[in-house]
């Protein structure tokens, strides 16, 4: 729900789309589109009509902090409704991570793992190489041993690069599932996407701002079904 409106329509226009397309979605992902110009009523608000159409909400912040500060901010997200937060597993586990999950695990909140964004330059940080042990090694790749290791939820993975999508599915064995962003206006391919191991693709422009959501939604699920 990347909505780009003026903050006054932002509340009409979500629940909006979210009644529209509901039966075609399994959650909607909010970050700070609508987490920032609304206020903490209207937040609530939006969350319980996503909860009333049988759907999660996931709190795209990409968590990146020490511990104390990520409790605080699952504390705040969790009493809002929330149901799953992404987190950047770059930050580490000891004083970073570990409290975030063992809390959200605790309240049967989910934790979904940031392994390779969707934009261009997504390659300058997380296609790094890192030498551990002695041997070269890709960061996304540390990234997903860490996933696994700590007991991710779910992993993020830009759709716009299947490749990779395959290679992380062909690691993770099916254990973890992963979600795939970009879809549609970032280039990311439904098809390619749902062939390479995506279990969730995540899809916002494409959606938002087309002149009839519903119909759009419908037919991307239609197409993740049919390549499945």
């Amino acid at each position: 729900m990347d909505l780009t409106c003026p903050p006054a329509q932002i509340l009409k226009k979500s629940i909006s789309i979210i009644k529209s397309t509901s039966d075609h979605l399994c959650a909607v992902k909010i970050n700070y589109h609508l987490l920032l110009p609304l206020s903490l009523k209207e937040t609530k608000k939006l969350i319980s009509v996503i909860h009333s159409c049988n759907l999660l909400v996931i709190a795209d912040l990409k968590l990146n902090d020490i511990s104390a500060t990520n409790l605080v901010a699952i504390k705040h997200l969790w009493n809002m409704g929330f149901d799953a937060v992404i987190v950047n597993p770059f930050v580490g586990y000891s004083e970073g991570l570990e409290p975030l999950l063992t809390k959200s695990k605790s309240k049967s909140k989910g934790v979904l793992f940031l392994v390779y964004m969707s934009h261009k330059g997504a390659k300058d940080g997380y296609g790094l190489d890192l030498f551990k042990q002695g041997r070269k090694k890709k960061l996304y790749l540390e990234l997903v041993e860490r996933a696994k290791r700590w007991h991710a939820d779910g992993i993020i993975v830009g759709a716009t690069r299947p490749t990779l999508i395959k290679e992380i599915s062909n690691l993770t064995k099916s254990s973890i599932d992963i979600y795939t962003p970009g879809i549609g206006a970032q280039g990311g391919d439904v098809s390619k996407s749902i062939k390479s191991g995506a279990n969730y693709l995540i899809v916002g422009r494409s959606i938002i701002n087309s002149k009839n959501p519903k119909l759009v939604t419908s037919r991307i699920r239609t197409n993740s079904w049919l390549d499945s």
